[in-house]
């Protein structure tokens, strides 16, 4: 074997042996899993950009949500696609998605009054409205409990940076179908940075980056009903 490649094979065979094991939580990554949705409400309004992987095409969402209020918008497009359909603003609550086609390049405020279409959010066959409700449930006015969460079948799966600042992953705990839905990326403020999920049946996760801050958002009537 020449050297080159014996030296390609032992730094994979380093790399495979350094990876990470998932483990479960210690006292002080519980703490911190628990804090999560308490920092991102106290933060009120995140910035995002989320992927989102359909069968008709991933859609990207660039904008912010405010978990205090559980309101959301954000531009929408769809990779791949140029049609009249594929690209526009979003706006959405608990209950309610309303589509403009409007292109833009960031969100406009005010929103515009004339050309949404409004329907029910879906409770299920949706990967879009199951990020949507995702983000919109990212806050909670108080911490989770963090003594259930390590005895829970979350687990710590690694760390890695984002933007610049290191931080832990963690896997959710299990659904009642055993199968891990959610992964978070957490700082040591217990500031959530990333969050993945798997929506219906794709193999491929939807990625939502955050951010804390942004501007209100003006919500459109028909939502604020």
């Amino acid at each position: 074997m020449r050297r080159g490649a014996l030296v390609l094979v032992v730094a994979a065979a380093l790399l495979a042996g350094c990876a990470a094991e998932p483990r479960p939580l210690s006292t002080v990554e519980a703490e911190r899993l628990a804090m999560i949705r308490y920092t991102a409400y106290e933060s009120k309004v995140l910035g995002l950009r989320a992927r989102v992987p359909t069968p008709g095409g991933a859609l990207v969402l660039d904008g912010r949500v405010d978990v205090a209020e559980h309101v959301g918008y954000a531009t929408l497009r769809t990779e791949g696609r140029d049609d009249d359909a594929s690209a526009g603003l979003l706006q959405w609550s608990l209950g309610k998605v309303a589509f403009n086609g409007k292109r833009s390049a960031a969100p406009i405020d005010p929103p515009p009054l004339e050309g949404w279409q409004l329907r029910p959010m879906q409770t299920s066959g949706s990967e879009l409205d199951g990020v949507l409700r995702l983000l919109l449930n990212l806050g909670s006015d108080r911490p989770e409990n963090a003594q259930l969460l390590q005895q829970s079948t979350a687990r710590w799966t690694g760390s890695e940076d984002v933007r610049g600042k290191r931080v832990d992953v963690f896997e959710g705990p299990r659904t009642s179908g055993g199968e891990s839905r959610l992964k978070y990326w957490v700082d040591g403020d217990g500031r959530l940075h990333r969050v993945q999920a798997r929506m219906g049946e794709g193999q491929e996760p939807a990625v939502v980056d955050l951010v804390p801050g942004g501007a209100p958002i003006i919500v459109l009537p028909p939502l604020s009903g």
